[in-house]
């Protein structure tokens, strides 16, 4: 299904699996609503997108259900327990969110290991890939995303590394039929032949024409277009994490694991219970400058930039310039 953007693909996608679990309890959740089902357990890494969370909140599960299993404080999936969690459902259905390509690092979930567990407890695995996804096109990083073909449903967003225009978004399910069970609608005036009618299986019934673009650019580009810009950036954020190590005032915060680079400005002599702020006033001003743009998040309870390359225009001096005028900006604040 081609959708607006990942919010509305993740939408797509858990109001499948939505059905799926309610119809484990004997309830057609769409025609009957949640009367008489159980709160649905819903588990992730602490890498779950707001954009997901969202979604479980439109679909009625509720955007605070999630329980995040993750080991450590910047949000890494704890598996043994996860699997303890899944045990002690004794059985009941369950609904696993797993992520390919965390927003701020762009770090992964074993998404083999959770197929694994979805497949041992009877659990519906849906995958956030919006941007990571696009990690398979290449054999330097398929391995990142190993098992997403497994996944009962995965999303991703055309409108990132595809480099289509805004909005386009997917979502894959493995069982198209769960689609029409939760999207599909009737009336005396609509057509009702075997036609594949996609206003039947996604939330929107008026829809435009999305597919043309995406037909359009696979065409011009290909796989062998894509993997080479894929590449190209994968390369561009190593170059980047490369000026930030040898930088003496910036800090990268964790490896360069795809085309996200995490970091902050850290100058020497600089207090740690002053660098958050520091840090903040620094994203203001890159945005305020306007030579360069790279967002801010929080990492690990630390302020830090987080630029992510996927525009097919980008180039070594691009990120070369972000290194310079992060630095020229940031010295220029501690002046």
């Amino acid at each position: 299904m081609l959708t607006t953007g990942a919010t509305m693909a993740n939408f797509t996608g858990l109001a499948a699996a939505r059905r799926w679990w309610a119809e484990r309890h004997g309830i057609d959740v769409d025609a009957l609503g949640f009367s008489g089902l159980p709160q649905a357990p819903v588990f992730s890494s602490g890498y779950i997108h707001s954009s997901a969370t969202k979604a479980l909140g439109m679909v009625g599960l509720g955007r605070e259900t999630v329980r995040s299993v993750a080991r450590d404080d910047v949000g890494r999936l704890d598996r043994d327990g996860l699997e303890e969690a899944l045990q002690g459902l004794d059985g009941a259905p369950a609904i696993l969110i797993g992520n390919a390509g965390d927003v701020n690092t762009g770090d992964f979930d074993p998404i083999d290991e959770l197929a694994d567990l979805a497949e041992r407890y009877s659990a519906w695995l849906h995958v956030d890939g919006a941007f990571g996804l696009f990690a398979r096109l290449t054999p330097r990083t398929a391995g990142l995303a190993a098992g997403v073909e497994r996944a009962h449903s995965v999303i991703a967003d055309g409108h990132k590394w595809l480099n289509v225009p805004y909005d386009c978004g997917f979502a894959f399910v493995r069982d198209g039929a769960e689609l029409e069970r939760s999207f599909g609608l009737t009336a005396a005036y609509l057509p009702s032949d075997d036609k594949p009618n996609f206003g039947y299986r996604g939330p929107e019934a008026s829809r435009r024409a999305r597919a043309l673009a995406v037909w359009a650019t696979l065409r011009a580009y290909g796989r062998s277009g894509y993997r080479e810009m894929v590449e190209r950036h994968l390369d561009l954020a190593q170059r980047l994490g490369r000026r930030v190590e040898e930088a003496p005032d910036l800090e990268l915060l964790t490896p360069v694991r795809l085309n996200i680079v995490c970091f902050r400005f850290n100058p020497p002599g600089a207090e740690e219970s002053d660098l958050n702020d520091l840090n903040e006033r620094l994203g203001e001003a890159v945005l305020e400058d306007g030579r360069v743009y790279a967002g801010t998040t929080v990492y690990g309870g630390c302020t830090a930039l987080r630029p992510a390359i996927v525009n097919w225009r980008t180039r070594e001096d691009d990120v070369d310039f972000l290194v310079d005028v992060v630095r020229e900006l940031g010295q220029r604040l501690r002046a």
